[in-house]
């Protein structure tokens, strides 16, 4: 992964502080996400620091793949996000974890394809695999999410198709 020290050393040398949250990279807000959202049976997750990770007015979307072969689109605000999952992730536990990532970065602006495995703590059972899109939007000098969607992976949709090059 690459670092921007550079701009972190830049900015304490000025006197300014970076945020605990602060992530440098696109890819380290990424991690950072995965990292806040996952944890063991009974651990409460940081859901101050997941909702610092988002750019004002960010938009969470869930495609559920329906048994027709439709999807269900579902729109959630952060705090929908917190207030349907907090309770639930802190009592299964639950760790998400990238397997394949594919990165675009213009300028101040990123969009991360991120293949993932959700696991459930209690139980050791794989609950879902997918792809995630993550929009980020580099904000004085931090990468925010302005938008992240997902899907799972169905027969039809495996995770490779997310991938594959036209």
């Amino acid at each position: 992964m690459k670092t921007l020290l550079i701009a972190g050393a830049g900015v304490a040398a000025l006197g300014w502080a970076m945020p605990a949250h602060a992530q440098e990279t696109p890819g380290e807000a990424v991690e950072a996400l995965y990292d806040v959202i996952s944890g063991p049976v009974g651990e409460a997750r940081d859901w101050d620091l997941f909702r610092a990770m988002f750019l004002d007015g960010a938009q969470m979307t869930v495609l559920a793949p329906m048994p027709d072969g439709g999807e269900r689109v579902v729109t959630l605000t952060i705090e929908d996000y917190v207030s349907r999952n907090a309770e639930r992730l802190s009592e299964m536990g639950f760790t998400e974890a990238e397997t394949r990532r594919q990165t675009h970065v213009y300028g101040g602006l990123a969009t991360i394809l991120s293949a993932y495995e959700a696991t459930r703590a209690d139980t050791d059972e794989t609950v879902a695999t997918g792809v995630n899109t993550i929009v980020l939007a580099r904000q004085d000098g931090v990468w925010k999410i302005a938008s992240l969607a997902w899907r799972s992976e169905t027969p039809d949709w495996p995770v490779e198709r997310a991938f594959d090059v036209e």
